[in-house]
């Protein structure tokens, strides 16, 4: 994402205590798909115009359906993700990751608060590697696989994140990540697997902008 202010925030202080104790590691690594998998606003770094792309997250246990959004070949992009609390029945919260080439803007759209994270590197355009981008990232090609009914490339990189050694598998299809896997220190933290793919989509230019009246921390 994705994503991700994950702890639904509440009037009492004894349930914000109870809500946001669990969503941390969640919250890790959901920031983290976000720094792998979204784009940064380059001019071009997909072969596809615009498309909306329906993927399942895997992480810390739990299943979360997220939705990305992007046009103009990547070079705006944004993914959406519903999350159950978990601990009020029937109560979801609904976030937005806008990625750019410096920031993630992750904003809780139902409080309106967006948490504005920087990104230590740009993330990796595939349809732009070299033998420098593949040396910084010890990026190596590892075959290749279908996802979503696409044929994909699979490459294995390794950086450090938040401290830890991180390895990732990636499977690209016209430049564009369908299927992330995340280690960290040999355990698998998280997974993205693309599930839905339109192609030539009408994706709303709204999907790229902070709504109105939503204010912005630094974390």
């Amino acid at each position: 994402m994705i994503r991700i202010l994950l702890n639904r925030m509440s009037d009492t202080s004894n349930l914000r205590v109870r809500r946001e104790a669990p969503m941390k590691p969640l919250l890790v690594c959901l920031l983290l798909l976000a720094a792998i998998t979204l784009s940064a606003a380059d001019a071009k770094r997909y072969e596809v115009k615009t498309a909306i792309i329906k993927k399942e997250i895997v992480a810390m246990g739990m299943k979360l359906a997220a939705t990305t959004y992007f046009d103009d070949y990547g070079k705006n992009e944004a993914a959406e993700i519903t999350i159950k609390d978990g601990i009020t029945t029937g109560v979801d919260k609904h976030t937005r990751t806008i990625m750019t080439d410096s920031t993630v803007l992750n904003i809780d759209l139902d409080l309106k608060v967006a948490t504005k994270i920087p990104l230590p590197q740009k993330p990796v355009n595939y349809l732009a590697l070299t033998p420098e981008i593949m040396e910084q990232f010890k990026m190596k090609e590892a075959g290749e696989s279908e996802i979503a009914g696409k044929p994909c490339k699979k490459y294995t990189l390794e950086m450090t994140q938040m401290g830890q050694k991180i390895t990732i598998t990636t499977h690209v299809w016209r430049g564009i990540s369908l299927k992330t896997e995340t280690v960290a220190n040999g355990m698998t933290v998280a997974t993205e697997t693309a599930t839905e793919i339109q192609e030539d989509a009408s994706v709303s230019s709204e999907k790229f902008v902070l709504p109105e009246g939503t204010v912005i921390k630094s974390l």
